[in-house]
This record gives C-alpha cells, structure tokens and sequence, in this order.
C-alpha cells in the first residue's frame, strides 16, 4: 500500500470519527444544531479531502513546500477561521448579557421607585 493511500485512509477515518463524534454531541443536545451543521459541514470537508490527497504533491511543488507543509497551512488556516467565529460569537453574547444587565437594572429602579418603603420602626 502507497503513502499516499494509507494518508487518504487516515484523513477519511479522522473525518468519519469527527462526524460521528458531532452527531453524538447534537444527540445529546450537547451541542447546539448551528454549530453541529458547521461541523459537520467540516467533517464532510475532511471526508473529501481524502480523495483530493493525490493533489497535494503537485501543489506542493508549486510552492516549493513538503506535502506536509501544505496540510499544516490549511490545517492553521482552519483553526484560524475557527477562532475567528468563536470570537465573535462571544463577543455577541458579551454585547447580550450586558444589554440583559442594563435592563435588568433598569427594572429593579423602577419597581425600588413603584414599591413604597417599609418602615421598620
């Protein structure tokens, strides 16, 4: 068996694992369904990336880099786009909360406002 062969057969089983392992999570509700479509879009990615394993020598040899190099790139690239999406995912829920917060607060002054004060005399 090739190199090439037995590295398309590990990236497909490491796709296949990651899809299964997503559609555990969104059973379990462990995981919303947003993000499980984006893993699974992902693992699907991975899956095909499989078959595109040929390709990567001569990309490689374009750009005068391993086949190695080549997954490394787009493996960073990947966890860079991650990153990215979470960050603003939590930057959302940052601007949430503390808009919850103010109306929060806004609420308790006005209900301390409508409630007379209790005399403790």
């Amino acid at each position: 068996m090739s190199v090439i062969v037995k590295q398309s057969a590990v990236i497909f089983v490491c796709g296949a694992a990651l899809l299964v392992f997503t559609i555990r999570l969104l059973h379990r509700r462990r995981l919303s369904f947003h993000y499980a479509s984006g893993w699974v879009a992902v693992s699907l990615a991975v899956i095909a990336s499989s078959l595109l394993t040929p390709l990567v020598g001569p990309v490689a040899r374009l750009f005068s880099m391993s086949g190695t190099a080549v997954f490394l790139v787009v493996a960073v690239g990947f966890v860079v786009a991650m990153c990215l999406q979470l960050s603003v995912s939590v930057s959302l829920l940052h601007e949430r909360a503390r808009d919850l917060a103010e109306a929060n607060a806004m609420l308790r002054a006005e209900l301390d406002r409508r409630t007379p004060a209790s005399d403790t005399h």
